[in-house]
């Protein structure tokens, strides 16, 4: 509350520039509205009188699933001719500022795909407003969405991290991958797997895995370890638990079956995989779509995460809001809920390989990678509430994701002992929530 206070206090001062220059030479109807002073909810009403609805949607791509969705808004307006679309498209790294400053400027966008509500949860319109409370129980469990029973956006798709193979270096090895639940990896049968392909195939490193918190975080889910405690209320990180995962991550690098340069440099995990060099990604669903595209030099699948004392992945994926103080605030409220129809979805999933989270849209007819899905499934089913209860508190992972990367990496130099990483993680923790909560 106290940051919010600080913040609401100095929209007042900014109010006024950074509307006009944030929409600075915009021809849009959003930009002549800033340009003649007018707020964003004063231009919705003035569109609402004439009848014209204009929609900006502040949008990101992974790849080019953004034509799929200007696809959509074509299908939306064969029955709504009154409503226009309009997409800004950021980068992702940029996405967040850039609707900070567009709420601050008084100029918020109709909708916006996020992957972190928690920031705008006080912007973000409650859809059961305006959709009612039943509209939430179209959604599967997975990512979280009411906060304080309002229902602050809806899920647009499910990830799961996992773990990608190059199939011709495995097929050189002699080493088959489990084709089943029942033939998982331990992570010693998993390690024991990587010094086989690099020593029997054309690869260099047995595996890449991307430089985030939330991708390392299945380790720890595997191995046992959390972040808190199951009611979220208080640290549980400095366990041995804990210790075991980092500790086997940190061997991995040492004994240089992980390449040092994607974690301790610059190098890009999914580049180094295209290359060849790498035996396995451990990555995320959505590098399924990329793959299709980008791999033709060598075959290469997914197979099922390893585990440790238990399976586990960790579940994300990306919302679709709608913002307060638009004045179309209804309209697009009730595009989210034409977007959100099985049938609909399963269009957009369909055609960029997504999993929905959409109740009977659980199994779609994949062109490709059906195989895949169901590895996904399992994964996903096996996780347990834990990682999503604790990821889908964007309050709290908004506040220590950055040390929990970060400090990793010193522990990877040498420059933290894990035990250090621990204590440090577990005192940032126990202060953010206390941060939180006062």
């Amino acid at each position: 509350m106290k940051k919010l206070t600080k913040f609401l206090a100095i929209i007042a001062i900014l109010l006024t520039t950074a509307a006009l220059a944030a929409c600075a030479g915009a021809e849009t109807p959003a930009g002549q509205a800033a340009q003649t002073g007018q707020t964003a909810q004063q231009s919705g009403q003035v569109a609402a009188e004439n009848g014209a609805v204009h929609l900006q949607v502040l949008w990101f791509n992974d790849f080019d699933e953004g034509d799929s969705f200007l696809r959509l808004t074509e299908m939306y307006r064969e029955d709504n001719p009154h409503v226009t679309f309009e997409l800004i498209e950021v980068p992702f790294h940029d996405l967040e500022d850039r609707l900070r400053n567009l709420i601050i400027g008084g100029m918020p966008p109709a909708l916006a795909r996020l992957t972190n509500l928690g920031p705008f949860q006080n912007w973000l319109v409650d859809l059961y407003e305006y959709l009612g409370e039943d509209f939430g129980d179209n959604f599967n469990d997975g990512l979280r969405f009411e906060f304080n029973g309002r229902m602050l956006a809806a899920p647009k798709d499910v990830t799961v991290n996992g773990i990608v193979y190059n199939r011709t270096a495995f097929e050189q090895a002699g080493v088959s991958v489990p084709q089943n639940e029942s033939e998982i990896w331990t992570w010693e049968e998993w390690r024991a797997v990587m010094e086989q392909v690099v020593a029997n195939s054309d690869v260099t490193y047995g595996l890449v895995f991307d430089r985030t918190s939330h991708r390392f975080s299945t380790l720890f889910y595997q191995a046992g370890a959390s972040m808190l405690t199951p009611d979220l209320s208080a640290s549980n990180f400095n366990t041995p638990e804990m210790h075991r995962a980092v500790t086997f991550f940190k061997e991995l690098h040492d004994d240089g079956f992980l390449p040092a340069s994607v974690w301790l440099g610059a190098d890009n995990p999914n580049l180094l995989f295209r290359s060849g060099q790498v035996a396995m990604h451990f990555a995320g669903s959505w590098m399924l779509a990329n793959y299709i595209a980008e791999i033709d030099d060598f075959e290469w699948g997914f197979t099922y995460l390893p585990m440790d004392v238990r399976r586990s992945s960790v579940p994300g994926g990306k919302y679709i809001a709608a913002l307060q103080g638009t004045g179309v605030e209804a309209e697009a409220a009730r595009f989210i809920e034409w977007i959100s129809q099985p049938e609909i979805n399963a269009i957009f999933m369909l055609e960029n390989n997504f999993i929905s989270q959409i109740r009977g849209n659980e199994m779609l007819d994949y062109e490709f990678g059906a195989e895949f899905f169901r590895i996904f499934a399992s994964d996903l089913a096996a996780s347990g509430s834990q990682p999503g209860a604790e990821w889908g508190f964007q309050e709290f992972t908004g506040l220590i994701n950055v040390d929990l990367r970060e400090g990793l990496s010193e522990v990877l130099a040498g420059i933290l002992t894990v035990e250090e990483y621990l204590e440090m993680m577990d005192d940032l923790i126990t202060r953010s929530l206390a941060d939180i909560n006062s």
